[in-house]
Order: structure tokens, then C-alpha cells, then sequence
């Protein structure tokens, strides 16, 4: 990967991390790496006012222009399933057998300065509520 891409994407991840803990989020991970690849970042917070706490699972994409459409759609259904799969690892790996949880994805859009011009948050991007279950 080369070095700009890897700034942009530095940039994106902390600016999604921002925007996660101004909703309430803790973040517990972030880069969490396994064979399938990483998931940018994990955190946990509340969910739909149930007394479980909601474990995110958050894939972030970075643009510096408004080609090639949303960042979502920058996702291919292999990707999906490599985040599932890094997801059921973090959960075992860590004692969370079935615990709610979520896969959402943050678009960040760069100016040409690098600087955030505008972020969005998807939330549940793929229909699995619980991914632990």
C-alpha cells in the first residue's frame, strides 16, 4: 500500500473513532488483525435501550473524491465475509459467545488538504444483529 493511502486511511480511521465516542461508543480495538485480514475498528456501546451492551464491528473507507459512488459500495460480499468471520474471532477470543452485535460501516470523505469535508455512519450494514448467536 503505498504511504498516501495509508495517512488517508490513518485519518478516516481516527476521524470514525471521533465520531463513534461522540455517540457513546467505547472503542476496544482498533486494527484488530487475523488471518482473514482487520477489522479497522470494535466497539461497544449501548443497543436499542436493551441492558446488554452492543458489540460494533466497524469497517471504515476513506475517499479523497466522489468517484467510484458511497464508501459502503467500495465493499465486495468477500470482504462482508472475511468481517464476519474476524468478527466470530474477536468474540471467542475473547469470551463473547453470543452477545449483540453489529456490523457498521463509516464513509469519510477527504478534502485535498486531507482534512474531513464530511462522515457518515451505516449502521447494520448487513442484517446480522447477532453475529454471536
Amino acid at each position: 500500500m503505498r504511504q498516501d493511502n495509508k495517512k488517508v486511511g490513518a485519518i478516516g480511521e481516527d476521524a470514525a473513532a471521533q465520531l463513534l465516542r461522540k455517540k457513546g461508543y467505547q472503542i476496544l480495538e482498533r486494527n484488530f488483525r487475523t488471518r482473514w485480514g482487520e477489522i479497522d475498528i470494535i466497539a461497544r456501546g449501548k443497543w436499542k435501550g436493551r441492558t446488554l451492551p452492543l458489540t460494533l464491528f466497524v469497517e471504515v473507507k476513506t475517499k479523497t473524491g466522489d468517484q467510484y459512488g458511497e464508501p459502503w459500495e467500495m465493499i465486495n460480499m468477500r470482504k462482508w465475509q472475511q468481517v464476519k468471520n474476524m468478527a466470530q474471532v474477536y468474540l471467542t477470543k475473547n469470551g463473547l459467545g453470543e452477545v449483540p452485535c453489529r456490523i457498521d460501516v463509516i464513509g469519510v470523505w477527504l478534502d485535498l488538504d486531507h482534512e474531513v469535508e464530511k462522515i457518515k455512519h451505516w449502521e447494520n450494514v448487513t442484517g446480522l444483529d447477532l453475529i454471536g448467536r
